[in-house]
């Protein structure tokens, strides 16, 4: 069984300089600073970036925007999934998370690690229709851009992310959802127990026919 990997989100706050220093600290006190986010998860580092796309680090100062300061580290969760399944999560999510799809306010840095979260710290529970967001992963990360998405309009070769609709994508639960994963496990568990029965039944009328057939003969 694959032991548990701690979920860690690394937060970066990005301090504009000159007369924007002002404004950056006065929405920051609101609650909409503006983050750089980086996701650590079996000793490697994952963020999306523009023209990069999905850039993999083993060192916190790697893949991080000029002027970003390192602010701190917020634990999600633990994920169960094997370092092979990881990449292929990842694999599912670099269709989507490409450099040329970068967007500022519409696919950033923050969608994508919210979404990798959730793919795999979440993973079979995305099944469940009614499964709601990683209440772990902090909304006020990417609150500037949510409230800007709103005014600020996109490309048409810009998809804006749903973290939901991806993850489930990414991590295989798109073609599962509505299916009970622990009745399908417990109806296996049970079969397996019945045919053990049955074949144990098959064994002593077996033997009792051996008996009688010696009976006969003596």
């Amino acid at each position: 069984m694959e032991c548990a990997k701690d979920v860690v989100l690394h937060v970066y706050e990005l301090q504009p300089s000159g007369n924007a220093s002002f404004f950056s600290r006065m929405l920051g006190s609101l609650g909409h600073g503006a983050y750089h986010t980086s996701l650590e998860v079996d000793g490697y580092r994952y963020t999306f970036a523009a023209n990069a796309g999905i850039v993999k680090t083993a060192s916190r100062n790697e893949g991080v925007p000029p002027g970003a300061t390192y602010k701190e580290a917020i634990p999600l969760g633990s994920c169960s999934c094997t370092r092979g399944e990881i990449n292929a999560i990842l694999k599912n999510l670099g269709e989507n998370f490409h450099g040329r799809s970068y967007h500022l306010v519409h696919r950033n840095c923050n969608h994508f690690t919210a979404t990798l979260a959730t793919a795999i710290i979440l993973n079979d529970q995305l099944v469940d229709p009614k499964q709601g967001r990683l209440n772990s992963y902090p909304e006020w990360i990417n609150r500037l851009a949510s409230s800007s998405s709103m005014v600020i309009s996109h490309d048409d070769d810009i998809v804006p992310c749903n973290v939901m609709t991806e993850a489930r994508k990414a991590s295989g639960a798109d073609g599962k959802i509505g299916w009970d994963l622990r009745s399908s496990q417990t109806g296996n568990a049970s079969a397996s127990k019945s045919s053990t029965q049955q074949s144990s039944k098959k064994q002593l009328t077996d033997k009792q026919k051996a008996m009688l057939a010696r009976i006969k003969g003596s």
